[in-house]
C-alpha cells in the first residue's frame, strides 16, 4: 500500500540526512556502545522512520484520505516499535496524531497559517522528537545532556529550515508547508517579515535558555549555527523566487 512517488532507497538516504541534521550521530557517541550495537539501534530508528514517512506520504499524495490505507500505516509504526521492547505505542505518538489532524484539517479548509508558528512548528518536529526521546530513554542520555527540551528551540529552527529548503519538492503534494502556504497567502514582503520575526524570536528564547552544558553536543550553540543557516536560506529563497513558480502548486488549488 506504498504510494507510488515513494523511493526507497532515496527515502533511505533522507533518512540517514535527516538523522545527521539533528544530530544523532553525535548522540550515538555520548552512548558509549560499540559500534555494532549503534548500527543495530540506528536501523531500528530507520525502521520506524520510514513507516511514519510512508503515513505522511498518503497524507501528501491524496486530497481523498483512505480509512483503510491510513489504518494500515498506522499498524505499520505500531510494529515499528516492538523491536524497541515497547508494545503499546500510544504514549509516543500522541504528538504525531495530533500533526495529523493538522494535516486532515487541510482538506476542511483550515490552514496551518492559523496557528502561531511555534505552536505549528512544535508539532511539526513530531517525529524527530520521538526518536530522540527513544535514543534518550534507551541510553539514558538525560545525565549527559538534561530534559529532552533542551532541544526545543533546535527542533524548531531545523524545522522552519526544512520548510523553506523543500518549497520546491512540496509544490507536487498536499503538504501544510508554512512558508509555501505563506508565499501563496501572503507573498514574499510579508512572509520574510512574518519567518524573520519568528527567527529572532527563536533565537532570543534560546540564548535565555537553561541547559545542561556539554561539550560534546552543545545544544545552544549548535542551535545559533542553524538559526544563521536558515536566516541566509530564507533570504535566498525569497529573494531568487518567482512567485508564478509555485502558484501551479497542489496547495494552491485546493485552500488559497
Amino acid at each position: 500500500m506504498l504510494e507510488k512517488h515513494i523511493d526507497i532507497q532515496a527515502l533511505e538516504e533522507k533518512i540517514e540526512l535527516l538523522f545527521d541534521y539533528r544530530l544523532f550521530p553525535q548522540l550515538f557517541l555520548l552512548t558509549g556502545e560499540g559500534e555494532s550495537v549503534m548500527d543495530s539501534f540506528n536501523q531500528k530508528l530507520t525502521n520506524l522512520q520510514k513507516s511514519i514517512y510512508f503515513l505522511d506520504a498518503h497524507l501528501e499524495a491524496n486530497w481523498q484520505i483512505d480509512d483503510d490505507k491510513l489504518a494500515y500505516h498506522w499498524h505499520g509504526i505500531s510494529n515499528s516499535f516492538l523491536p524497541f521492547g515497547i508494545a503499546d505505542f500510544n504514549p509516543y505518538v500522541s504528538h504525531i496524531r495530533r500533526y495529523q489532524m493538522h494535516e486532515l484539517d487541510l482538506r476542511a479548509g483550515k490552514s496551518p497559517l492559523r496557528f502561531e508558528m511555534e505552536y505549528f512548528y512544535f508539532y511539526k518536529s513530531c517525529d524527530v522528537k520521538l526518536l530522540r526521546r527513544l535514543i534518550y530513554e534507551y541510553f539514558g542520555l538525560a545525565k549527559y545532556l538534561g530534559s529532552l527540551s533542551a532541544w526545543r528551540y533546535y527542533d524548531l529552527i531545523t524545522e522552519v529550515n526544512d520548510d523553506v529548503e523543500d518549497l520546491y519538492e512540496d509544490i507536487d503534494f498536499y503538504n501544510g508547508n508554512s512558508f509555501l502556504l505563506s508565499m501563496l497567502t501572503h507573498g514574499k514582503e510579508k512572509t520574510m517579515q512574518k519567518f524573520t520575526r519568528f527567527i529572532d524570536d527563536i533565537a532570543l528564547k534560546s540564548a535565555h535558555q537553561k541547559i545542561k552544558k556539554n561539550t560534546q553536543v552543545d545544544i545552544q550553540l549548535l542551535t545559533i549555527q542553524r538559526i544563521e543557516e536558515t536566516r541566509e536560506l530564507l533570504y535566498e529563497r525569497i529573494t531568487n523566487l518567482n512567485l508564478s513558480e509555485i502558484v501551479r502548486s497542489k496547495m494552491n488549488q485546493v485552500l488559497v
